[in-house]
């Protein structure tokens, strides 16, 4: 059995990168900045928007243990994000939770799809 055919292909929305604040206690708390690059994933109807952040070791360490963070992106919107173990190391995994604001829109016009966007 074709494995793409029953899944349908996997199509690459987008790549979100730049600076931002990390904030934890429902956006309450900044610990710090970091950098992030994000890509954006779609197959049929289900998303999936992941990537990586780095930054300082303790301020991925203490947003790894309070369970969920956000990212502030400097147009001011938040990102709801889940980190890897960053295992003592100044980056990690990101996966997205909920809205993703950049791939939420329509289609972009051509030449968009594949290429970097910079905030």
């Amino acid at each position: 059995m074709n494995w793409q055919a029953t899944r349908g292909p996997l199509k690459h929305l987008g790549t979100l990168h730049g600076t931002g604040d990390l904030l934890v206690g429902g956006g309450e708390r900044n610990l710090g900045a970091v950098t992030y690059e994000i890509d954006g994933f779609i197959r049929r109807t289900e998303r999936s928007d992941s990537g990586q952040i780095e930054g300082d070791a303790r301020i991925l360490a203490r947003a790894f243990r309070a369970g969920a963070a956000c990212i502030a992106l400097s147009d001011g919107q938040l990102i709801d994000v889940v980190l890897s173990d960053p295992r003592g190391g100044a980056t990690a995994e990101v996966t997205v939770r909920g809205r993703f604001p950049q791939f939420d829109a329509p289609p972009a016009p051509s030449g968009f799809g594949d290429s970097s966007t910079s905030e």
